[in-house]
């Protein structure tokens, strides 16, 4: 990530949020420690939409066949076929049709085998994808309740602990001993010490995952104390 300062404008991205006093940002962005209720919730995301990384659409069946058809072994087959047309079709006296058929065979069926294996094991994977819902804590009507991670919502109180995955963008409000792994984002096997304030400015920052008060969507806890 070393082009990452370039890439994304720190101080106007978190620097606000990053920045102010624990106090001050629950005040600026109206956060209640106590969290929200089912009904605050449920507006939000009315409002913004779900918690969830917009995801390309699922291949169509002609997508699958098409890669199978013009695989690398298909297509060298079918440039041999091309040579073969020429050399024993459109040169020869007597036409010969016989080597150009057992390669079209070949690609037919190199293509059927490999078109139901990708495509069958695509829709499995994505069956099961709908099947597996991580889940994460946060407080809704005062209690501490469990819930899928694209129903996180701004102002939602997530409670973390060792092993937990990062669901969000989140502003660290409390804690003791918080390391995150951060792998994911920048490829350093190293876990990061989050604080409460921030200890440096935001504007002094060489990397985004330089914010210590910050805990980045898709990163994991590794130990918490607190």
């Amino acid at each position: 990530m070393s082009n990452l300062k370039e890439e994304v404008d720190i101080e106007k991205s978190y620097g606000k949020e990053s920045s102010l006093k624990k106090e001050e940002f629950l005040k600026t962005f109206e956060i209640k420690e106590s969290g929200l209720n089912t009904t605050e919730a449920t507006n939000l995301i009315h409002k913004y939409g779900l918690n969830e990384i917009k995801q390309a659409k699922p291949k169509k069946w002609y997508h699958y066949f098409l890669e199978s058809l013009f695989s690398p072994f298909n297509s060298i087959l079918l440039g041999i076929a091309c040579i073969l047309f020429y050399t024993d079709v459109y040169l020869a006296e007597t036409p010969s049709y016989a080597n150009i058929i057992v390669i079209a065979i070949l690609v037919v069926s190199s293509t059927l085998l490999e078109f139901f294996e990708e495509y069958h094991s695509n829709k499995a994977a994505e069956k099961l994808k709908e099947l597996v819902a991580t889940t994460t804590t946060v407080i809704r009507n005062g209690k501490e309740t469990l819930i899928p991670i694209n129903q996180v919502v701004l102002g939602d109180i997530v409670l973390l602990s060792a092993g937990s995955l990062i669901p969000a963008d989140l502003r660290v409000l409390e804690s003791k001993d918080l390391y995150v792994g951060q792998s994911s984002l920048t490829g350093e096997s190293d876990a990061v010490k989050k604080n409460v304030e921030l200890s440096i400015n935001a504007s002094d920052l060489d990397s985004i995952s330089d914010l210590d008060n910050i805990c980045f969507m898709g990163t994991n806890v590794i130990s918490r104390n607190c």
